[in-house]
Order: C-alpha cells, then sequence, then structure tokens
C-alpha cells in the first residue's frame, strides 16, 4: 500500500467535511512532507497522536472558513514513477502551489530545488 497516498487522501477527504484534525500512517517520508506543509501555510501544526504512536494528529488549516488547501494531489505513483530534472521542475498553478519533490538533498519544495539546481521524483502537487 501507498503510505504517501494515502496520507493524501486522508487530508483531501478531512478537508471535504471539514475535519478539524485527520490522523495519518506515521512515516518518514510522510513527516518530511508535512513538514513542508506546515512551513509553507498549508496546515497549522503536526504531532504524534496521543492514542495511537504509528500515526500523525494533522491540525488543518482553515481561512473564513475555506480550506487553505484547495487541491493536493499525488504525481509519482508507485506503478509510475515521475522524475525530472532541475531544467523541467514543474510550476504549480503558476507559483501558487507547491510541487514537493524526492531529491538526492532530501525532500524539498519544486523552489528549492530550483535553487539548488537538483531534480528528482514528483512526489505530489498542493496548491
Amino acid at each position: 500500500m501507498d503510505i504517501i497516498a494515502d496520507a493524501l487522501t486522508r487530508i483531501r477527504n478531512a478537508i471535504a467535511r471539514k475535519f478539524p484534525e485527520v490522523e495519518v500512517k506515521k512515516s518518514g517520508v510522510v513527516k518530511n512532507i508535512l513538514d513542508i506543509m506546515k512551513k509553507e501555510g498549508f496546515i497549522e501544526d503536526f504531532f504524534v497522536a496521543e492514542k495511537n504512536p504509528y500515526f500523525f494528529t494533522i491540525k488543518l488549516k482553515y481561512f473564513n472558513g475555506k480550506s487553505v488547501i484547495t487541491g493536493i494531489k499525488r504525481i509519482s505513483k508507485l506503478g509510475r514513477r515521475f522524475y525530472v530534472s532541475h531544467k523541467n521542475l514543474p510550476r504549480v498553478y503558476n507559483n501558487f502551489g507547491i510541487a514537493i519533490v524526492s531529491t538526492s538533498k532530501g525532500v524539498l519544495t519544486d523552489r528549492e530545488a530550483r535553487e539548488l539546481g537538483v531534480g528528482g521524483e514528483v512526489i505530489c502537487y498542493i496548491w
């Protein structure tokens, strides 16, 4: 099972139902993605769940009753990986969104990867 796709789907479904929090399975890559989402202002915070230490609890961010996250899409999948060079890094919604890229320097946003001049596997788009 794809843990990243499961986490993104749980977030997408929680936003559709306007839940204040959602739990996702704990993993190193998911933690890196959540760190980027928090740094970019898409979520308020995340922490290890109190009831189950194998899950993260994510506090979703809303503004005037609408979610800050408008859309979230998994790009690279288990059956088909999507790699790009630093010259071909995608721009999501004309730089209003972010692409999360797994590079040799770690999990980065498309802007950070462009600045460092590294390409890698495009994990997802968030806008």
